[in-house]
């Protein structure tokens, strides 16, 4: 649903304007997502020193394979209908649609539970690590929090209020960090790693509830059944391509990790968990809050028919500015810095962080942009294209196992990966010069 404008009353008079505008409003906006959460995030990371010498790499493996199911169970659960909160003019549709999303995230976590009441053992079977079994029972709940926690959190980006998500991401960072360092001591296995993001979910849904809450009383007496059923039908494409897509893009990510966990030992599965974390979490501090603002800004001027390219190209320039030199640090040292600070057992997860560099970097540059198809609705492309690189990745990771070979099966991954997302990002520019190209 898109507002036109005329052309000639929103178009920039004077070029020079539309930089000035883009450098100060956006990265005002940029700057209160990330500093707020910086401090907790360098928190997170500097405690992982403390979590490598209480939990062990069998330990990392069977969390990384905990999160990793709920990743994608919070995706069916959402049916992606966070990213169409975004969307609506009128915001009584997005509060509807936040209340249908809601609808459908208790549904689907009931559905796993009820599963799980059947199936708890052969599933853990299945997963390759029988001990994750009495885990299992928590996904329900995990799923329910994240799902609602996304919504919460888009549609509080819709009306630009920042500082509340910072705070929520605060406070889900915060808790999270606490429970595993101050319950793992005293509780055997991953149980404190769980138990601790459990609680880091719950606390970020609190902020939220607590919040938001003040700002929807004038509008719940407009949310209706029947305007949902309305909306589910309008924004149906992001149920049938983005929640598609989103299963399939998270699931092929986790890939290593299922894999792993049942043709290789839980102790490579922990290996690249903690790797792929310490490099992901900075990155996503800084992507996400890219997404969440660049987002909301481009939107707008999409829907006033403004031209959008100049601002894209310069942000891909800042951007790119900013993450080179880390990622190249990281390339060349990784394993020095693990066996330094983490100690000489995690020494092997450096190594694997050295193969997902490449993957990384490039998504660094992509996931900002990766509302474009949305945008333009053209979700079916994309799903096509994440279609591709989930047989790239699920081939790469067999040849890996035929030869028994982790290094090959992560690296294979690791191109495949990026040749797939680097490929995407041209694609989401060339839209968009070409939309640009009907507005001069």
């Amino acid at each position: 649903m898109l507002i036109l404008a005329d052309k000639s009353c929103t178009y920039p008079t004077q070029p020079v304007k539309l930089p000035d505008i883009f450098r100060r409003e956006f990265f005002k906006n940029v700057a209160t997502l990330v500093s707020g959460t910086t401090f907790v995030q360098v928190i997170a990371i500097m405690i992982y020193p403390v979590l490598s010498r209480i939990y062990t790499p069998e330990d990392f493996g069977l969390f990384g394979l905990y999160m990793s199911i709920v990743s994608i169970s919070a995706i069916v659960a959402t049916g992606k209908y966070e990213m169409a909160v975004m969307l609506p003019k009128k915001d009584n549709d997005a509060f509807n649609l936040l209340g249908l999303l809601a609808l459908l995230a208790i549904a689907i976590s009931l559905l796993i539970l009820l599963v799980i009441v059947f199936f708890n053992v052969p599933l853990s079977i299945m997963l390759g690590n029988e001990q994750i079994a009495p885990w299992l029972w928590f996904i329900p709940l995990s799923t329910l929090l994240v799902a609602l926690f996304q919504g919460l959190k888009f549609y509080s980006n819709r009306h630009k209020k920042y500082k509340l998500i910072t705070v929520a991401n605060m406070g889900q960072s915060l808790t999270n960090s606490a429970g595993k360092v101050s319950i793992g001591p005293f509780v055997p296995g991953p149980s404190g790693m769980i138990a601790g993001t459990i609680l880091g979910q719950l606390g970020g849904f609190l902020v939220f509830v607590v919040m938001v809450y003040k700002n929807i009383k004038g509008i719940r007496s407009g949310m209706s059944w029947t305007r949902m059923k309305q909306l589910a039908r309008e924004y149906s494409l992001f149920p049938k391509y983005n929640m598609l897509q989103g299963v399939m893009n998270n699931f092929s990510s986790a890939i290593p990790v299922f894999v792993f966990n049942s043709y290789f030992t839980a102790s490579i599965a922990g290996f690249y968990t903690i790797g792929y974390s310490l490099l992901y979490r900075p990155l996503s501090l800084v992507t996400i809050a890219f997404y969440q603002v660049l987002s909301q800004r481009i939107i707008e001027m999409n829907n006033r028919e403004e031209r959008i390219y100049p601002d894209i190209r310069k942000f891909l320039f800042r951007l790119l500015q900013l993450v080179v030199i880390p990622f190249i640090l990281v390339a060349i040292f990784a394993p020095v810095i693990f066996r330094v600070v983490l100690g000489p057992e995690w020494e092997e997860a450096g190594r694997y962080t050295q193969i997902i560099v490449p993957w990384l970097f490039v998504t660094s540059l992509t996931m900002p942009l990766s509302f474009i198809p949305d945008m333009f609705r053209r979700q079916r492309k994309a799903m096509i294209l994440d279609a591709v690189k989930f047989a790239l990745r699920i081939t790469a990771m067999i040849i890996g196992v035929i030869h028994q070979d982790v290094y090959l099966g992560l690296l294979l991954f690791s191109l495949s990966s990026t040749f797939m997302i680097m490929y995407s990002l041209l694609w989401y520019i060339s839209m968009v010069r070409k939309k640009d190209k009907t507005r001069i």
